[in-house]
């Protein structure tokens, strides 16, 4: 009894839920039996004028009926050619309401009527209407399994459950891209998980990171889904040559391209007009064989070919490496981790005196095309990890060098909080990822929407050159787009701009070599290149007329107390501290443990004559315990237990340096054995 009555509720439901369908689009459900009435009436007048009661003769009954043969065959033809994307129910209920429309037309056209014949038709096209229905109602529209373009898929994938619709694709620049709207309630960011994209891949049989999911950023039921079929940064594009040489560092730099083929713009400098903040610190994350230096190197070249800019590189690990007629061509050539240090620390205090020189003349941010305005400056630090050495020093550059016209980009491996601080991460202006060892370092610096967009810099070194870049000036949507950068063409690129600097009078024959440890003015006459791998020799090398400052700016007098704003900036030696640890064992280390080690690591530098240490100098013990064993903020936590009590180990200075105290002024053992 009670099963009885379920199924009649059942059945109540079902009726009641076919009854809303109707009354809400009854279009679908009137239109089939309408037509089989009116293509009956159209017999009917057929057969009068044309047909067996038009007693027409033998060769106008011919051609009548050829040419009625002809159009049912056209709209037999075209019904099946169109149903072979749907359904096999769909495509059966459409073929018979075609055949049988086209076959019962013919034969009432000409042939007298009868009971039989009129019942024999009415009943099949009833039967194609009822087919047509029933698949209305079980199938939504009745054009697929679901009401959206992955059929069957939906049924396996939870989260396309709850796609209430989507537009048909449309094909964009060699991308597949489609509408959707969830239903009510539902999240399209849902769509963005690892395993939705995969199992739409692989149903669809694309690259895994194909799919992308975009959402609408005005409300959560709408976004955009992008397919590409083909992996089109298989083959990278061959270079195209400078962008522009002899235009202004304001123009976008060309470096890369996106998917689409479309090039990725660098944009440097800020437009207060079109709403756009210079990038300051560009961090440029990869690791070995990912295709960074190819990148910086493009970069260089395409900086140093504007004439309202300066280029300084700095390369402390493999600089000599790179062709001599690079290393001529750059303002600023730094081979040497400890002159990189000093240069960096040098940027600091000289942003106060761009900023006053950019601020003397009404400017609140390097403008291009200002003759009043110092040269714009690109820095390009290689291997970043070796030379910024305190946290306090990065983060003031990523928040002061951006209206100054300074742009640094930071070249890193990893970035793990040893190699770059969270507060850094999330003060700079842009990130360009290139191949890691997965996604979560990719993340790192990558922002969350980027990835739940689909993008997964995950390939390491396989694919050398692939990036993802989020950029001022690009549009958000793009930022999870895969790009890369052009067929590495090193003697091309060089050679280039060696010509475009031999018309303008800048060739780097043998350009002038001074100390290593001198900066060079900011708005100084003629390129000079500097170099870290030797001394300069030549006691008239200052005399050089293309060497002298230039003459003093009305608009920027010199400083009230009597600095000279040429005189290059110079830094206290900083010499790094090596700690001399011992490789252990991999295992998990308590705080006493690791307390104890650092204790250890300062002994053994206060020993060895070391009197100053720094965050950055922990890294070795790092790999050792592991990141979540001794994270930036413990590490800080530590060595500021040591800065405490009566008799304190360490002393904090104001550059975020450690100096251990003297034995006079606190024991070493007895304040590191206290503070384990």
């Amino acid at each position: 009894m009670a099963r009885q009555t379920r199924r009649y509720a059942g059945g109540m439901d079902a009726a009641r839920g076919a009854s809303y369908e109707v009354k809400g689009n009854p279009l679908p459900y009137v239109i089939p039996p309408v037509a089989a009435i009116g293509n009956l009436i159209l017999a009917g007048v057929l057969s009068r004028l044309w047909g067996a009661y038009a007693h027409p003769t033998v060769w106008q009954a011919a051609w009548r009926a050829a040419l009625i043969l002809a159009c049912s065959a056209a709209i037999v033809w075209c019904t099946y050619a169109v149903g072979r994307a749907r359904q096999t129910p769909l495509r059966a209920a459409s073929m018979l309401m075609s055949t049988a429309a086209c076959g019962g037309l013919f034969v009432l056209t000409f042939t007298r009527w009868s009971f039989d014949k009129i019942m024999t038709y009415l009943l099949i096209m009833v039967t194609a209407s009822i087919m047509l229905a029933v698949t209305k109602l079980l199938h939504g529209k009745g054009d697929d399994a679901r009401a959206s373009m992955f059929g069957e898929l939906s049924e396996r994938v939870k989260e396309l459950q709850d796609i209430g619709k989507t537009s048909k694709p449309k094909q964009i620049e060699g991308r597949l891209v489609a509408r959707a709207e969830m239903l009510p309630g539902a999240d399209f960011n849902s769509l963005a998980k690892p395993e939705v994209r995969t199992g739409i891949a692989s149903a669809l049989d694309v690259p895994p990171g194909g799919v992308r999911m975009i959402r609408d950023r005005n409300t959560p039921r709408t976004g955009r889904i992008e397919i590409s079929p083909v992996d089109m940064l298989e083959h990278p594009p061959a270079w195209p040559g400078l962008s522009a040489p002899g235009g202004s560092i304001g123009q976008p730099l060309r470096i890369a391209v996106y998917q689409t083929g479309a090039p990725i713009p660098l944009l440097l400098p800020g437009d207060s007009q079109a709403g756009r903040n210079a990038i300051g610190v560009l961090i440029l994350l990869g690791q070995a064989g990912s295709g960074k230096t190819e990148l910086q190197l493009t970069l260089a070249a395409e900086a140093r070919s504007r004439t309202d800019a300066e280029v300084v590189y700095i390369d402390g690990r493999k600089g000599l490496q790179l062709p001599k007629a690079f290393r001529d061509a750059m303002h600023v050539m730094i081979t040497n981790a400890e002159d990189g240090e000093r240069y960096l620390d040098g940027l600091i205090p000289e942003v106060a005196k761009r900023a006053g020189q950019i601020g003397g003349h009404g400017h609140e941010q390097w403008t291009a095309g200002c003759t009043k305005c110092p040269k714009f400056r690109v820095v390009i630090v290689d291997e970043a990890s070796k030379f910024v050495e305190s946290e306090d020093t990065l983060v003031e550059l990523a928040e002061s060098v951006r209206s100054v016209g300074i742009f640094v980009l930071l070249g890193l491996q990893r970035a793990t909080g040893d190699r770059m601080p969270t507060s850094v991460r999330t003060t700079v202006g842009g990130v360009i990822c290139m191949g890691v060892r997965d996604i979560g370092e990719g993340a790192r610096v990558l922002s969350e929407e980027t990835i739940e967009a689909g993008a997964d810099p995950g390939w390491k070194n396989r694919k050398p050159g692939a990036l993802y870049a989020e950029l001022p000036g690009t549009d958000p949507d793009d930022w999870s787009l895969p790009g890369r950068t052009f067929k590495p063409d090193r003697d091309g690129v060089i050679g280039e701009l060696a010509d475009y600097l031999a018309t303008i009078d800048e060739a780097p024959a043998s350009p002038p070599v001074r100390a290593a440890t001198r900066t060079p003015a900011p708005t100084s006459a003629a390129p000079v290149t500097h170099r870290a791998d030797g001394d300069d020799d030549d006691p008239d090398a200052d005399k050089d007329v293309e060497c002298a400052p230039p003459p003093i700016d009305p608009d920027c007098p010199p400083d009230e107390d009597g600095a000279d704003p040429h005189e290059p900036i110079t830094v206290p030696n900083r010499p790094r501290v090596p700690l001399d640890l011992d490789p252990e064992t991999e295992r998990q280390y308590s705080p006493a443990e690791i307390r104890a080690m650092i204790r250890q690591a300062i002994v053994t530098a206060y020993g060895n004559g070391r009197r100053q240490v720094r965050p950055s100098n922990f890294a070795p013990l790092v790999g050792i315990v592991g990141e979540n064993g001794l994270k930036p903020p413990t590490l800080a936590k530590i060595l500021g237990e040591f800065c405490q009590g009566p008799t304190p180990l360490l002393r904090k200075n104001d550059r975020g340096v450690y100096e251990i105290l003297p034995p006079g002024d606190g024991d070493p053992g007895t304040a590191l054995a206290r503070a384990a």
